[in-house]
């Protein structure tokens, strides 16, 4: 089966390069990324709900890479919704042309790709083989108005993505050299992480350290980790707005799922999972308090939510740092942001359509103008700042608690930050909703569309979860995802 689902989107890639017409095209995205979704939770479901992991020669799947799994095939599904409507208005104004559409299809999908292949992966030089493939794919999205603008993020965004997942590979190569002084002399048995684990007690701990602060520093770029996080305001500032949902919303926590395969191998071959702690909590501090003072001051609403993507991944790296306690927060806070971050970018996307603008100042009354994308925007904003009953409220009380416990003046430092941080949302989006503006009533009343569907099955899933993790049966799916983290 899993093969199965890589060869899906495999398969539809094949297929957009056949197509002709515009029509067959969005037919044919919906089509495809409803399949890649529902063979997506076939293949993760049993490990997700099971008793076991998934493994064979050539793919590991436990729990935590099933949710992932799960997550990523249903935003994929959403985000080809919102494709559908987004990239028919833009051909119909003439923006893009139909072979942009069909180039942003195929790359869509070989993104999507890519990822499934870093999270069913057992050998780590296919996982680091298929994380660079995610960089070719979306460098050609962010590139894809092939405007100023639009190029320059995008060489940014491959240049500084390049040079971490460089670093990364010198990282693999390290664990691999690891393995064989540990015994290991098959290559092979050297690159999968299966065969890793078993036998990671006994690497050399110099060695191990030093290939985990290269893999650290390298796949944490992809993650946006601060210093490393420049790229990921203006990627996100210029591609179109569902890949900018994918790339908040699921991209990221696959680069994080990297480095928590190699973190569980570092601890094992040190003995404790302290030296390794102190890096998460450390980085995930630094990327959560430094994006406050950006967002604060912010001008460009997509830009404001690519620095809330940059803070949300900080606190989830510096929940798991905080040890068990802190990785049930992170796991929680991971599903609610992949969702309502996606959720929010997918909305920015009617905002664009209709204003053409990314300004705060030349945007809104969303409640006027745009009454449906205006009320979820609102409803999702709230999700993001943790308003009961979303997720993230449950994620921050149990990282916030399990900080003040062990880390009482750095969790002091963070709650500033974060009070900054929903300032900062609230100045800049509350006038873009309720503001008042002439232009408000010149376009046409807004329809209900594709993208609000997409929307409204997020913010659904968003209420449910979050009611669904206070009850004892979802403290227990929790459980076992931290259990196979750790």
């Amino acid at each position: 089966m899993i093969s199965v689902l890589l060869l899906a989107s495999l398969a539809a890639i094949v297929t957009f390069v056949c197509l002709k017409d515009e029509r067959s095209l969005c037919f044919a995205s919906i089509i495809w990324s409803s399949l890649v979704g529902v063979v997506a939770l076939m293949v993760a479901w049993p490990a997700l709900v099971g008793d076991g992991v998934i493994s064979t020669q050539l793919f590991n799947v436990d729990a935590f890479a099933a949710l992932l799994i799960i997550l990523v095939g249903f935003v994929q599904w959403t985000a080809t919704l919102v494709s559908s409507s987004y990239l028919r208005e833009e051909l119909h104004e003439k923006i893009i042309t139909f072979k942009q559409a069909r180039l942003y299809h195929i790359m869509l999908q070989l993104f999507v790709l890519s990822m499934m292949l870093v999270l069913t992966a057992d050998a780590i030089g296919v996982m680091w083989i298929a994380l660079e493939a995610t960089t070719l794919a979306t460098t050609m999205l962010v590139a894809f108005y092939t405007r100023e603008g639009s190029l320059e993020a995008a060489w940014k965004y491959i240049v500084l993505c390049s040079v971490g997942i460089s670093l990364g590979l010198l990282g693999v190569l390290l664990v691999s050299y690891a393995a064989m002084q540990a015994g290991l002399g098959v290559e092979s048995d050297a690159l999968s992480f299966t065969v890793l684990r078993d036998s990671a007690r006994f690497f050399p701990p110099s060695i191990i350290r030093w290939a985990f602060v290269f893999i650290f520093i390298g796949y944490g770029t992809k993650v946006g980790l601060v210093p490393m996080h420049t790229w990921l305001p203006d990627a996100h500032g210029r591609t179109p707005s569902p890949i900018s949902g994918m790339l908040s919303g699921v991209l990221l926590s696959v680069a994080l799922f990297a480095i928590l395969r190699f973190k569980s191998l570092t601890d094992i071959a040190l003995g404790s999972s302290t030296w390794t702690n102190q890096l998460f909590l450390i980085f995930g501090a630094a990327s959560f308090i430094l994006p406050a003072a950006f967002m604060i001051v912010q001008k460009n609403y997509k830009r404001l939510l690519a620095y809330s993507s940059i803070e949300h991944m900080g606190f989830m790296v510096f929940c798991i740092g905080l040890g068990a306690p802190g990785m049930l927060a992170a796991v929680v806070h991971l599903i609610g942001h992949a969702l309502i971050k996606s959720m929010l970018f997918f909305g920015t996307g009617n905002m664009l359509l209709r204003w053409k603008s990314t300004k705060f100042e030349n945007v809104g009354p969303l409640t006027t103008a745009l009454p449906y994308t205006g009320g979820l925007f609102v409803f999702g904003v709230m999700a993001l700042l943790a308003i009961p009953p979303s997720p993230l409220f449950l994620s921050e009380y149990l990282g916030f608690t399990a900080a003040f416990a062990t880390h009482p003046w750095l969790a002091f430092a963070m709650l500033l930050g974060g009070t900054v941080i929903f300032a900062g949302m609230i100045k800049n989006v509350m006038p873009m909703v309720y503001g008042k503006r002439e232009d408000s009533v010149k376009a046409p009343p807004e329809r209900f569309n594709l993208s609000h569907v997409a929307m409204c099955l997020h913010l659904v899933l968003v209420v449910s979860l979050g009611v669904f993790f206070l009850t004892a049966n979802g403290q227990a799916h929790l459980t076992r995802i931290v259990t196979s983290v750790l």
